[in-house]
C-alpha cells in the first residue's frame, strides 16, 4: 500500500487585493458599436452597487446563482409572461446560463458558440462559431454541450468542444486571439466546461476522463492568450519525473504500477471559483478511468487529486490546500458540481466558507482560508459511505460500496447525488437549493480483460439503472446480473425520482422538498426533469423543467407561485437582470448532454422539438410562442428492418463486444448504460446503408455522430454494423411474436 497522505494540506495564504486593470480598447469593425464595457476586478467586488447586472455565470464571485433583484417577488410572480425570444440553430442540449453587462446579452451555445443580443429587444448585435475538428463530437463523454462564457475586459472568452480557447473582441465578436489548450489530440480531450477569470488570467480545464484524459487545469494571459502556468490534477509515470512538486505528494497516493497510460481522470469539466479577497482559485476534478480503483491502481490509495476541491494561488497555480471528497474513487463520483462561495455564521462564529454538493451524496462546508471540514451531512440516499469521519475528513465505507467481486446496488448512481446543473444560495433565506436525484445503480465488472485503447472509452465498469426498459433491467447487461430483488434486498427504496432540496448548510438539514420527477417517477428522465436553480432577493427560486414548465416557488416555504409553458425543454440555470427599472428572467431551453437526444412523450422537446431558444420574459408579458408541434408514428410494435440479417454467429459476436466498448456509452438503449441518443435498432435504409461513412467519415457530425476512423477498421465497423442488424430482427420477432408475416431468419 502506498504511503498514505493527509486529506487536507493548509499552506500560507497571502490576503491581498488587487488594483483594478483597465478596460481593453480594441476597435471595432462594425457599424455603430456599443463601447466596451468596462469588466474588471474592481467591478466584479462591488457587483452589489449595481443589482441588474449578471457577470459571471452565477452573476457574481461567490457563484450564488443569486439576485438581489425583487421587483419580480412572490406576490406578482404570476404576472410574468414573454418579452422575446432568440433561437438557435442547434438541437443538442444548452447547458449556460447568459450573462447581461450595460445592456447586452451574452450566451454560449454547444460547441462553443456565442451570440450577443440587445437585453431589451433581442436583437443580434453579432455571433460566432468556432469551426471544431469533427473528431471532438465522438470522444464527448455526456453530450455535445457548453457551460458558460467569462466576460473581462473588453473580451468574451469561451472554450470551443475540441479545446481551443477563443478570446473575442466584446465589440463584434472578432477573435483576438485563440490558442490550443489540449495536450494531446489523439487522446479523447474536449471542452465543454466554462472559462474562468482569475486575477486577470483566463483559466480552463477540460473533459474526457471516460475516455483517456490525464486532468490538467490552464492558466493563460487574459490580453495576449500566453499560458502562464498548467496545474495537472493526477500524476503521470513516476518515472518520466513530475510537471510540478504537487505531483510527487500525489503519486505516493498510488500503486507505482498504476495504469499510467490511461491518463487516469482527475479532469476539471466544470466547477470552478475566485475569491478577488482573498486571492485563492478553487477548482473542482473528477473522476478516475478507468473507474474501478482495483484496476487502475491495484495495491490501493486515495489516488490524488481526484473528486477533491483543490484551493490554487492564482499567479504561479501552486496548491495552497487541498480536500479530497472521495478518496480512491470507484463510482464516478466527481467533485466537478458547482462550487459557492459564503460567509456563514457557525457556532457563534463567522466562518469563510465554500460549499459543494458532489455526485457522492454529502454536503460539504469548508472553511475556505485553510480547506478546514467544518461539517458533511448526506443530503440525498447513500450506501457506498455510512458517514464523514470528523476528524480524519474521510468517508467511512461500508460493504455496500465494493463491486469488484460480485454486482451491488449503490446509492447515488454514476449519475450523482447532484449532477452538473447549478445550485444556488440565497443570503437572505440561508438556504441553498439543490437539483438532487435520488438513483441507485447496479454496478459490476465486465467478464473480458481491460484493454487500453488510446482515444477510446476506457471506463472499464458497466452500470445500469434500476428501471424497466432498455436503459436498465430489460438490457442485455442486465441479463446477466442478479435480479433487482435480491440485489435490493435490506436497501432503500429503488425508485427513482427527482427533488429540489432547499438545505440549510449551517445545520446541515432539509428545510423543505419538491419533487421534480414529472410524469417520470421511476423512469430515469424523472432525475433530468429538473434544471438548474437561481433565487432572488425578491423570495423566489426558479427551475426550468424537461416538461417545458418554468416554475417559480416560495424560497422561503417551496410553495409553487408560477408555472409558465415554455413550450420547450430546459435543463440549464435561469438567470435575471435589470434595465432602465424593467426586471426580466431569461433562459436558455434545449435538453440534451447526459439523456442524449432521446425525448420521451411527455417531455417539451418530444412535442415541440428540441432546437435551441433563449427565451426573455418580464411581468406583464403574454404566452410563450410555441414551435410546431412535432409528428410521432404512434403506432404500437417494432418496425420491419429495412435489410436482411448478413452477419455470421462470429462477426455478430465481434461487434457486440466493438459496441459495448466503443458506442454503448451513448447509444445506451440497447444496452442500458450511459446516455441514449438514437436506438440504432431502428435505423432506416439510409442510415443503413450510409452506415460506413457515419461512423469512418464523420458525415452526420453536425447532428453530434463523431469520426471513428482512428479508432475502428473498416472490419470492425462491419461488424458492429451486423450486430446492430441482428438485434433489430430480434426486437421485431419479439414484438411482432409468435406470428410473423414473413420470413426473418433468411440472411443475404
Amino acid at each position: 500500500m502506498p504511503e498514505a497522505t493527509p486529506l487536507r494540506r493548509t499552506i500560507a495564504v497571502s490576503f491581498f487585493l488587487l488594483a483594478a486593470l483597465s478596460a481593453c480598447t480594441d476597435k471595432s469593425t462594425q457599424q455603430d458599436p456599443a463601447p466596451a464595457p468596462i469588466v474588471n476586478q474592481q467591478r466584479l467586488q462591488e457587483l452589489d452597487r449595481e443589482p441588474g447586472t449578471w457577470l459571471t455565470g452565477g452573476r457574481d464571485f461567490q457563484q450564488r446563482y443569486f439576485s438581489p433583484l425583487n421587483s419580480i417577488n412572490t406576490e406578482n410572480v404570476a404576472g410574468l409572461g414573454y418579452a422575446w425570444h432568440h433561437d438557435f440553430d442547434s438541437e443538442h442540449g444548452f447547458e449556460s446560463t447568459p450573462s447581461v453587462v450595460d445592456g447586452v446579452l451574452y450566451a454560449s451555445g454547444p460547441t462553443g458558440t456565442v451570440v450577443a443580443l440587445d437585453a431589451v429587444t433581442g436583437q443580434e448585435k453579432w455571433s460566432f462559431a468556432p469551426q471544431i475538428d469533427p473528431a471532438s463530437i465522438r470522444r464527448v463523454c455526456c453530450g455535445v454541450v457548453n457551460r458558460g462564457l467569462a466576460i473581462w475586459q473588453g473580451k468574451v472568452f469561451v472554450g470551443a468542444l475540441d479545446g481551443f480557447l477563443y478570446a473575442l473582441n466584446i465589440e463584434d465578436g472578432s477573435i483576438a486571439w485563440k490558442t490550443d489548450t489540449i495536450t494531446d489530440h489523439e487522446r479523447g480531450y474536449t471542452v465543454t466546461g466554462a472559462p474562468y477569470i482569475a486575477n486577470d488570467l483566463v483559466i480552463i480545464g477540460n473533459a474526457g476522463a471516460e475516455f483517456d484524459a490525464r486532468g490538467y487545469v490552464t492558466a493563460y494571459e487574459s490580453t495576449t492568450g500566453e499560458q502562464r502556468w498548467r496545474f495537472f490534477t493526477v500524476p503521470g509515470n513516476p518515472d518520466n519525473g513530475f510537471e510540478h512538486p504537487e505531483l510527487e505528494a500525489a503519486a505516493k497516493t498510488w500503486d507505482p504500477n498504476s495504469l499510467w497510460q490511461v491518463g487516469l481522470g482527475g479532469t476539471v469539466w466544470d466547477a470552478m471559483a475566485y475569491d478577488p479577497q482573498l486571492d485563492i482559485l478553487y477548482v473542482g476534478t473528477g473522476n478516475a478511468a478507468p473507474y474501478p480503483r482495483k484496476l487502475r491502481s491495484p495495491e490501493g490509495g486515495d489516488n490524488l487529486y481526484l473528486a477533491s476541491i483543490l484551493a490554487l494561488n492564482p499567479h504561479d497555480g501552486k496548491l495552497i490546500w487541498y480536500y479530497q471528497t472521495t478518496p480512491g474513487d470507484n463510482w464516478d463520483f466527481t467533485a466537478t458540481q458547482k462550487m459557492i462561495l459564503a460567509d456563514l455564521e457557525i457556532e457563534g462564529e463567522t466562518r469563510q466558507v465554500i460549499m459543494q454538493a458532489p455526485k457522492n451524496g454529502f454536503f460539504y462546508v469548508l472553511d475556505r482560508v485553510t480547506g478546514e471540514l467544518l461539517s458533511a451531512k448526506p443530503y440525498a440516499v447513500t450506501t457506498w459511505a455510512s458517514h464523514i469521519d470528523m476528524d480524519t475528513g474521510r468517508p467511512v465505507e461500508t460493504e455496500q460500496a465494493e463491486y469488484f467481486y460480485q454486482p451491488k446496488l449503490i446509492f447515488p448512481s454514476a449519475a450523482g447525488a447532484h449532477n452538473w446543473q447549478p445550485m444556488a444560495y440565497n443570503p437572505h433565506t440561508g438556504l441553498v437549493y439543490v437539483p438532487v436525484i435520488e438513483s441507485a445503480a447496479i454496478w459490476t465488472m465486465p467478464t473480458e480483460p481491460f484493454e487500453y485503447i488510446k482515444g477510446g472509452i476506457n471506463s472499464t465498469s458497466l452500470y445500469i439503472f434500476p428501471i424497466r426498459g432498455e436503459w436498465g433491467l430489460d438490457s442485455e447487461l442486465a441479463r446477466t446480473l442478479p435480479s433487482l430483488e435480491e440485489l435490493s434486498e435490506g436497501q432503500p427504496d429503488t425508485t427513482v425520482r427527482g427533488f429540489l432540496r432547499a438545505w440549510d448548510p449551517v445545520t446541515q438539514t432539509l428545510a423543505w422538498e419538491k419533487e421534480t420527477s414529472g410524469p417520470w417517477a421511476g423512469d430515469m428522465f424523472a432525475f433530468w426533469n429538473g434544471g438548474g436553480v437561481m433565487t432572488t432577493a425578491g423570495g423566489l427560486v426558479f427551475q426550468g423543467r424537461a416538461t417545458g414548465a418554468l416554475v417559480a416557488l416560495d424560497a422561503a416555504s417551496g410553495e409553487e407561485l408560477a408555472n409558465i409553458d415554455m413550450a420547450a425543454g430546459m435543463m440549464a440555470a435561469p438567470m435575471t437582470y435589470a434595465i432602465e427599472g424593467n426586471q426580466y428572467v431569461a433562459i436558455l431551453t434545449g435538453v440534451g448532454g447526459g439523456i442524449g437526444q432521446v425525448h420521451v412523450p411527455g417531455s417539451a422537446a418530444y412535442e415541440y422539438g428540441n432546437k435551441g431558444r433563449l427565451i426573455v420574459l418580464k411581468l406583464g408579458g403574454g404566452d410563450v410562442p410555441k414551435r410546431a408541434r412535432v409528428e410521432h408514428d404512434e403506432s404500437d410494435g417494432f418496425p420491419i428492418p429495412p435489410v436482411l440479417r448478413s452477419g455470421s454467429e462470429t462477426q455478430v459476436a465481434e461487434g457486440a463486444d466493438i459496441f459495448l466498448r466503443h458506442c454503448a456509452k451513448c447509444h445506451a438503449n440497447i444496452d442500458g448504460r450511459g446516455a441514449g441518443i438514437p436506438d440504432l435498432r431502428r435505423m432506416n435504409a439510409l442510415a443503413h446503408s450510409e452506415f460506413d461513412n457515419i461512423v469512418l467519415k464523420g458525415t452526420r457530425v453536425d447532428r453530434g455522430m463523431g469520426d471513428f476512423s482512428d479508432l475502428l477498421s473498416a472490419d470492425q465497423v462491419e461488424a458492429t454494423h451486423k450486430y446492430l442488424i441482428e438485434l433489430a430482427w430480434k426486437a421485431y420477432e419479439n414484438a411482432k411474436a409468435p406470428s410473423l408475416p414473413h420470413q426473418p431468419a433468411a440472411r443475404e
